[in-house]
């Protein structure tokens, strides 16, 4: 089933309108510059309006819909990296939001020390931890990775006080 000319010109309508405010939403949500991440999240967002005008749905308040759409692809793309188990992925953002180069300096020496200790910590305590730091509330983290409840939590306490012991021992307060 095809959509429509009607619905399609609608589609590129939404598409042309709200692009701005979805590439907004995923650097707010990601808290990076990445193009490449934007790009991927519009054409998302556009699969997804498409298929809701596929199915012959109105869209009464699209900047809302389109809003909550591109929240919801940005998470699901951060939760992706975080079960990439590919650390640089996930922690680089750290040295991209510093503007001043001395402070983009502290950032990624702070990173790597932090990624030195995380590589050091038990696999789930570190994948909890980073999940944490990204700001995943622990139902979040327990359902991303099928923890119970209180798996989680414990993952999440420990692995937080192995990272400050860690660093507290390589000179960060």
């Amino acid at each position: 089933m095809g959509v429509n000319e009607g619905a399609r010109e609608r589609l590129e309508q939404l598409v042309h309108a709200y692009t701005g405010l979805i590439r907004r939403v995923v650097a707010k949500v990601s808290r990076r510059k990445d193009s490449d991440l934007g790009d991927e999240i519009v054409q998302r967002v556009t699969i997804s309006m498409w298929k809701h005008l596929e199915g012959e749905q109105t869209v009464e308040k699209p900047a809302s819909y389109l809003y909550r759409c591109a929240i919801r692809e940005t998470v699901r793309e951060l939760r992706r990296e975080i079960a990439s188990d590919d650390p640089e992925e996930i922690l680089s953002a750290c040295a991209a939001m510093a503007d001043d180069p001395e402070q983009a300096l502290r950032a990624g020496e702070l990173r790597r020390e932090t990624e030195a200790a995380l590589a050091a910590m038990n696999r789930d305590r570190a994948l909890a931890v980073r999940a944490h730091v990204l700001g995943f509330s622990v139902e979040e983290i327990m359902k991303l990775y099928g923890w119970s409840y209180e798996k989680a939590r414990n993952l999440i306490a420990r692995g937080t006080a192995d990272l400050r012991r860690a660093l507290r021992d390589r000179g960060y307060p």
